[in-house]
C-alpha cells in the first residue's frame, strides 16, 4: 500500500519545514500517486545533508510536488533542476517557483527522467529520487544512473518499505525506515 494525500492535504498543500522558506506553503496538485516526503522523513533527511546543502548542486528527480528540492533551496543549495514528467505537475512546480521567485535558482524540466541529458545529472552534488511506487522504478532507476553521477556525489532514493534494492555500485551512507517507506542515502562506489 502506498502512502496517499489525504484530500485535506491535496487541497492545502505541504510546508516547507526549514530555512529561509520554512512555515511556506507549496500547492500541490491532487494527482493519484502524488506523495510528498513527509515532514519527520523530510527533517531527518536534512539533517544528513545539512553539511552538503550550502552552495549545491541539486537535481529532484521525479520531483512531483518539489518538495524537496524546494526544501534544498531554502536551505542552501545553490541550484536545483526539478525533473517532472506530468505536464500538469510541472506546471505547477513552475508556478510555485514563480512563487518564492526563486527562477533563477531553479528550472523546471517537464520530461520523463530515463531522458534527460546526462550533463544535468552529472554535475549534481546531491539528487532526489522518488519514483512512483509498485511499478519498479526505483530499481531501474538506481541501475541506470550509476554511471551517470560522480563519486562524491550524494543520492537520496525513498521507495516502499518491502522492496529489496540490488544497491551494487553504491554504497549506503544512511537509512530511515519510516512506516512504509525506505530513505536511502548513497553515495557511488568507484
Amino acid at each position: 500500500m502506498k502512502r496517499e494525500m489525504n484530500k485535506r492535504k491535496a487541497l492545502t498543500g505541504v510546508r516547507i519545514i526549514g530555512g529561509v522558506l520554512k512555515r511556506s506553503k507549496i500547492d500541490v496538485l491532487d494527482r493519484e500517486g502524488l506523495r510528498p516526503t513527509p515532514d519527520r522523513v523530510r527533517e531527518t533527511l536534512f539533517n544528513w545533508l545539512m553539511p552538503a546543502l550550502p552552495g549545491a548542486i541539486v537535481v529532484d528527480c521525479f520531483a512531483g510536488s518539489g518538495v524537496l528540492g524546494l526544501e534544498a533551496l531554502s536551505r542552501g543549495a545553490a541550484r536545483c533542476t526539478f525533473i517532472e514528467k506530468d505536464r500538469a505537475v510541472a506546471n505547477q512546480l513552475q508556478n510555485n517557483l514563480d512563487r518564492f521567485q526563486l527562477t533563477s535558482q531553479a528550472d523546471v524540466t517537464q520530461a520523463d527522467v530515463f531522458r534527460v541529458a546526462e550533463e544535468i545529472l552529472q554535475g549534481a552534488d546531491i539528487l532526489f529520487a522518488d519514483p512512483p511506487f509498485h511499478q519498479g522504478m526505483s530499481q531501474r532507476y538506481l541501475t541506470w544512473i550509476r554511471d551517470k553521477v560522480q563519486p562524491d556525489s550524494r543520492l537520496v532514493i525513498e521507495h516502499e518499505r518491502d522492496q529489496d534494492l540490488d544497491l551494487q555500485g553504491f554504497e549506503v551512507i544512511r537509512e530511515l525506515k519510516a512506516g512504509i517507506d525506505w530513505l536511502r542515502l548513497l553515495r557511488r562506489t568507484s
